[in-house]
Order: C-alpha cells, then sequence, then structure tokens
C-alpha cells in the first residue's frame, strides 16, 4: 500500500509518469505476494520476494482467480493498458482505476494475514482517495 500512497501523492503533484510507474510496481508485487501467499503455508506472516515476469501476470492471475480471488485478470488488463504510450490524461484515468480497484480488494485477498495496522493504512488511503 505504500506504492499506492506514492502514487497518489505523484498524482496530487501532476507527476503523471512517476505516479504510473509507482502503481504498476504496486500491482506487480499484489500479483507476486498473492502467488507466494497461495502456493505455501497460508498461515505465514512473512512473505518471501518473489516478482512475477511482465509476461506471465494474466497467467498468474487467471490462477489465482481459479482459487477464489476475484477481478486479477480484469486488473492486470487495465494494468497492461497503463504500460502502453497513451495521452498523460488517460494514463491518469488507468492509474486512479488501479488504486481504485486495488484499495476495493486489497483486503479480501490478503485476508489470510490483513490486521488492524493494515486496516487504519487502508482507511487512510480511502480517504485521500475519496477527497481528491
Amino acid at each position: 500500500m505504500k506504492r499506492v500512497k506514492m502514487s497518489i501523492f505523484y498524482l496530487e503533484n501532476d507527476m503523471i509518469e512517476e505516479a504510473r510507474k509507482e502503481m504498476q510496481k504496486s500491482w506487480r508485487q499484489i500479483i507476486s505476494a498473492l502467488l507466494i501467499l497461495n502456493l505455501y503455508n497460508k498461515e505465514e506472516k512473512q512473505i518471501t520476494h518473489y516478482s512475477v515476469p511482465r509476461s506471465k501476470i494474466f497467467s498468474v492471475s487467471k490462477s489465482l482467480e481459479d482459487k477464489g480471488l476475484r477481478d486479477l485478470v480484469k486488473i492486470s488488463s487495465v494494468y497492461f493498458s497503463s504500460l502502453q504510450e497513451l495521452p498523460k490524461s488517460e494514463i491518469k484515468v488507468l492509474i486512479i482505476t488501479l488504486i481504485k480497484e486495488e484499495i476495493e480488494h486489497i483486503k479480501e485477498w490478503f485476508k489470510i494475514i490483513w490486521d488492524e495496522k493494515l486496516d487504519e493504512e487502508l482507511n487512510e488511503i480511502k480517504k485521500k482517495v475519496a477527497n481528491g
């Protein structure tokens, strides 16, 4: 969620390219963490670092959806659209969409390791998005 905060900061300061990079990194980290959580001990709180290659994001997203996680393929499509060369106004729409989708689903996706501290951080981000 730190990358989401950074992306919001960059958007507020009209630094669209930086915001795009942060959200792209955020999405790849989420997919990677979900893959690890679903492959290894679900009760383990510490997540080992792994980065899903860009070329595998759709297949990994589909596999995770097959395990019951919602909307990963759809959001991965938004992620891939954000990689394209587009006008800043279009990129901004994609970034905002990624932010909203992540904060809508993140608690559900990570319910195995979700805690009060993460809840507070998520609520802080939701307030920024609602006011932004």
